[in-house]
C-alpha cells in the first residue's frame, strides 16, 4: 500500500499584507521539511504570488465561495488541499523547528488541532468565553480549546468536520453568542471548532504544544527557541522582533524573492499590541 500524498498549507485572502505573511512563513518551513507547500487563497492573491512569489508556493489553490463570509476562511482549506494528508500553518507564524511529526497523529484521529479537549469540571478562558458556559449553551460533555493556527488533518474526513464547523458557526454560534459578542468576547473559527471538536471528542495534538503561548514570549530565543512554531497571537518583545525581521529578509534574499520591509509584521505586531490591551480589559470585567 503506498504512503498518502502529503503537504503543508497555509492561507492568505484579502490584503497583500496577508501574503506577504505566508511568503515569510513558506520560507521559514522550507528550511525544515522536504514535503510541498500550498497556498489557499483568493483570485487577487494568487495574481499576485504567481506575479511575484511564483518560486514560493507549490500549489495555489482557490478558496471555496461558501466559505469567503468572515471568520469562516479556515473551514475551506480541506476541500481546497489537494493531498490526502495535510498540515495547516497560519500565514502569520515563523517556523523555527521541525513540525513533520505532526502527521503521526493522524493515524488515530482525522483531525488534529493544537489544544487541549476540556470537561465542565475545568472552567478555562476562550477568547473571552467560559468554556464550561460554552458547554451548557450547546450541550457539550466536552469543549475543544484550540488555536487553529497550526493542525493536521486527512482531507476526506477533514471536509466534513469543516463543513459541520460553518454550518455550526453559522446557525448556532453567531446567533446564540451574539448578546455575549457585543459585551466584548471574540467570535472567531475557533468557536465552532471548539464546539464540534467537543461533540466529535477530536483528539488533540500530543503535548508539549508545538506553539509558544503568550506567557512564553519574553524568554524566546531566536536562536535556541525550544519549540518549532512561532505563531503571532501576542506582541513581541522588541528585540526578538527585529532579529526575526533580520532572519525573514535574509531568508528572502537568499531565496531570491523581493522583501517589501518588515511592514507587515510591524502593522501585524501593532494590531497585536491593541489586542493585548483589550483582553486585558475584558478579563478584568469577566464578561462571559
Amino acid at each position: 500500500m503506498s504512503e498518502p500524498t502529503r503537504g503543508y498549507l497555509t492561507l492568505a485572502t484579502g490584503s497583500p499584507r496577508y501574503l506577504e505573511m505566508a511568503v515569510d512563513m513558506a520560507l521559514s518551513l522550507r528550511e525544515h521539511t522536504g514535503h510541498p507547500i500550498g497556498l489557499v487563497c483568493d483570485e487577487v492573491i494568487a495574481e499576485m504570488t504567481m506575479s511575484s512569489y511564483a518560486t514560493v508556493f507549490d500549489t495555489v489553490s482557490p478558496i471555496g465561495a461558501d466559505f469567503r463570509n468572515g471568520r469562516a476562511l479556515k473551514y475551506g482549506v480541506a476541500e481546497a488541499c489537494t493531498w490526502e494528508e495535510a498540515i495547516f500553518v497560519d500565514a502569520d507564524c515563523l517556523v523555527l523547528g521541525p513540525l513533520d511529526h505532526a502527521f503521526d497523529a493522524l493515524t488515530d484521529t482525522p483531525m488534529a488541532f493544537v489544544g487541549e479537549l476540556l470537561s465542565p469540571a475545568s472552567n478555562q478562558r476562550h477568547h473571552g468565553f467560559s468554556t464550561r458556559r460554552l458547554m451548557r449553551t450547546f450541550g457539550l460533555e466536552h469543549y475543544l480549546k484550540t488555536n487553529s493556527g497550526f493542525f493536521a488533518f486527512s482531507k476526506a474526513p477533514a471536509e466534513e468536520i469543516m463543513r459541520e464547523c460553518l454550518r455550526c458557526f453559522v446557525d448556532e454560534a453567531r446567533p446564540k453568542l451574539a448578546l455575549s459578542r457585543l459585551l466584548g468576547g471574540w467570535l472567531g473559527d475557533e468557536i465552532a471548532i471548539g464546539i464540534v471538536g467537543g461533540r466529535r471528542q477530536l483528539t488533540p495534538l500530543p503535548k508539549p504544544a508545538e506553539m509558544f503561548w503568550p506567557a512564553e514570549f519574553e524568554s524566546i530565543d531566536p536562536d535556541r527557541p525550544g519549540k518549532p512554531l512561532l505563531h503571532f497571537i501576542w506582541p513581541l518583545p522588541t528585540r526578538t522582533f527585529a532579529e526575526l525581521m533580520r532572519v525573514a529578509e535574509d531568508r528572502r534574499d537568499a531565496a531570491g524573492v523581493p522583501w517589501p520591509g518588515a511592514g507587515h509584521w510591524v502593522v501585524e505586531q501593532a494590531e497585536l499590541e491593541r489586542m493585548a490591551r483589550r483582553r486585558r480589559w475584558a478579563e478584568r470585567l469577566r464578561i462571559w
